[in-house]
């Protein structure tokens, strides 16, 4: 927040109670001695100059203003907004809509977000200089609290007059400049910026008094006219103590919070009603601070007070990420699909060294995006990145997947934030790379694309529906006894579980090399499962045909070569997704795989052919002779 000088809030760092308590540690100093000594003795020493300079600046900034002042007439006399949403709580203060464009009735509202965020100071931020060779200096973030810099427009604003915002007096100082035109006179800066802190009836301690008793609730009117008791502090304190460790848990497991009844005579209210009543059970200062404070209302149970809840632990998450990130060197990993809602959602995920050496990465966030553009991808990650308080100069890479508009050479999202920092290097994912590979080399051969067809007909015909899954499941359980008993297979701890066949998708890494091995495991149940449903005669299938083409010599081969074959690439595939896993590991490794993919080429071919006709032997199934002449495909 802005008393800290540097973006932070005020709120204490002992945990998330105190994100919800009433009191504050009042960290942020008075305005009325933000202003640098050492620029008041500059402005004292030199009056004259100071008369000069500043006549010169007032008038420049009369003449900004105007035009800024018919706009705001205009914008007064249409509608202003009348619901919140968060989209519209920017950290860039140039591009943020003015207090008074929002409805009286959610202003606080807006305040809260804005005071909860903060004044945005970009202290890695690389500041351009004017024609004058001039530019704005980082030092005065230090100097001044309540300063704020836009990147967009490189321009000054004051945060304490944005957020309460008064009346424009016409002596006093600077006011439409730092609220709405921006402050961009850096030559005058050592003069302007004092002026603007003014005296104790300056226009900046007004607002900074509102700031203050509206952080602070204790010192305002508010809370001075309906005083509390103690002990009914304690009680809401353990009462919102409750709900947000109910709202944390259901958070980190992922669970719903809302029911379809909350009515108190419901069987179901949903997980927090239900955990919050479970909880009151078992506690009894909980029930009490629930029951005896808030009998009727004000039980903070809400559906918005439990969104509430969980921004805060969100915002919470998100500060001790930039925290622990201390501003170091960062890359990022964005990918996009469609939610259940049928929306374009963007996810980003920043990856980063710690302190401690350890590769870190930590789930930055959600965006929704309209279209898919690189422009628009663009547009909301420098959103995400200046609402966390991170800059595109720290970004050292760049992984997104092999879309053009990702990937792109000219256009993609990879080379526009090159274009802004050229040392964002862009990586596709070695891992999604292997598996187009397999996708792509497993149609090129008409044999194996065959053969995969045949896998998904199999897998549809035993597992489409309950009864024959079922069938399936226990005739493998039949088979493993008896293989048991015979002590052809050995029992312990992780072998012969219970399993299924489930059909390969392209997307699924790993799905294809995982379904040949069920089946391999399962040959005689699934066998089983396909004569049963052959004989069937009230559904037609192909079950029968399916059969013969298992119990073919050419099935079993491919199937053998292939399970060679995935069983290498699915182990690179695993070793790649691993978080400490870095580029030269990665190229050693695929250089590795390489090389046993061409001994298996030059030298596997008697060790495959002999494993092949063993189980050929063990399942009954004939073997041609090699030395048969055969036709042609396709020639009699």
């Amino acid at each position: 927040m802005a008393g800290n000088g540097k973006g932070k809030g005020n709120i204490s760092q002992k945990g998330l109670k105190s994100y919800f308590g009433t009191s504050s540690s009042g960290s942020i100093r008075q305005p009325s001695t933000c202003g640098s000594g050492i620029a008041q003795q500059e402005v004292e020493d030199g009056k004259d100059h100071f008369a000069l300079v500043t006549t010169g600046v007032e008038d420049e900034f009369a003449q900004a203003t105007t035009g800024v002042e018919d706009e705001v007439a205009q914008a007064e006399l249409q509608e202003g907004i009348t619901e919140f949403n968060p989209d519209y709580i920017i950290s860039d203060p140039g591009l943020r809509i003015s207090i008074d464009r929002f409805a009286p009735n959610i202003r606080d509202e807006v305040r809260r977000a804005f005071i909860a965020k903060g004044s945005f100071q970009p202290m890695d931020h690389k500041f351009p200089t004017s024609n004058d060779s001039r530019s704005f200096q980082k030092k005065w973030f230090k100097q001044y609290n309540w300063l704020e810099y836009s990147v967009e427009k490189n321009k000054a604003y004051c945060f304490y007059c944005y957020v309460f915002r008064h009346d424009r007096i016409e002596e006093k100082f600077g006011h439409d400049v730092f609220t709405k035109v921006g402050f961009s006179q850096w030559k005058n800066g050592y003069l302007a910026l004092p002026k603007h802190v003014g005296g104790p009836s300056s226009i900046l301690n007004f607002a900074a008094t509102s700031y203050h008793d509206f952080d602070n609730q204790r010192s305002s009117v508010r809370n001075r006219v309906s005083t509390h008791t103690k002990d009914a502090l304690v009680k809401h304190e353990t009462q919102v103590e409750a709900s947000l460790s109910i709202v944390a848990y259901l958070a980190l497991q992922g669970e719903p919070f809302r029911g379809y009844d909350e009515t108190s005579t419901s069987l179901d209210k949903g997980n927090f009603l239900e955990m919050l009543d479970w909880y009151k059970e078992r506690n009894e200062e909980v029930k009490r601070a629930l029951d005896e404070l808030c009998p009727k209302n004000a039980k903070m149970t809400s559906g918005t007070i439990q969104k509430d809840l969980a921004n805060s632990c969100a915002q919470a998450i998100t500060k001790a990420i930039k925290e622990e990130m201390g501003g170091c060197l960062f890359s990022i990993l964005i990918d996009e699909s469609r939610d259940i809602s049928i929306k374009e959602q963007m996810t980003i995920v920043v990856r980063f060294v710690n302190k401690k050496g350890e590769v870190i990465e930590r789930f930055l966030g959600i965006k929704h995006i309209k279209d898919t553009t690189s422009e628009s991808l663009k547009k909301a990650l420098l959103e995400v990145l200046n609402d966390h308080g991170l800059v595109v100069a720290n970004i050292q890479g760049q992984g997104y997947d092999g879309a053009s508009n990702m990937r792109g050479e000219f256009n993609g999202l990879q080379k526009l934030i090159r274009d802004e920092n050229p040392f964002a290097f862009y990586i596709h994912c070695f891992a999604h790379q292997l598996q187009l590979v397999v996708v792509a080399v497993s149609k090129y051969a008409s044999s194996i694309e065959d053969f995969f067809e045949y896998v998904t007909l199999i897998v549809s015909s035993t597992s489409t529906s309950c009864k024959r899954k079922d069938l399936l499941l226990d005739r493998h359980r039949l088979n493993l006894l008896s293989k048991l008993e015979s002590g052809e297979i050995s029992s312990g701890r992780g072998k012969q579980q219970e399993t299924s066949l489930a059909r390969p998708g392209d997307t699924r890494w790993g799905s294809h090399y995982k379904i040949l091995l069920r089946i391999e495991s399962m040959w005689d149940s699934v066998i089983e499962v396909l004569e049963i449903v052959n004989q069937d005669e009230r559904n037609s299938s192909r079950a029968g045909g399916l059969v013969q083409i298992m119990e073919s010599f050419s099935f079993v081969f491919i199937m053998k070569i292939m399970l060679q074959i995935l069983r290498i690439t699915n182990e690179l595939s695993l070793i790649l997704q691993r978080k400490n896993q870095n580029v030269v590991q990665a190229m050693s490794l695929i250089i590795d795989v390489t090389t046993r993919l061409n001994n298996l080429r030059s030298e596997g071919w008697e060790p495959l052919f002999e494993e092949t006709k063993a189980f050929c032997l063990a399942k009954c199934i004939p073997i041609p002779n090699m030395s048969d002449q055969v036709p042609r495909f396709g020639r009699s």
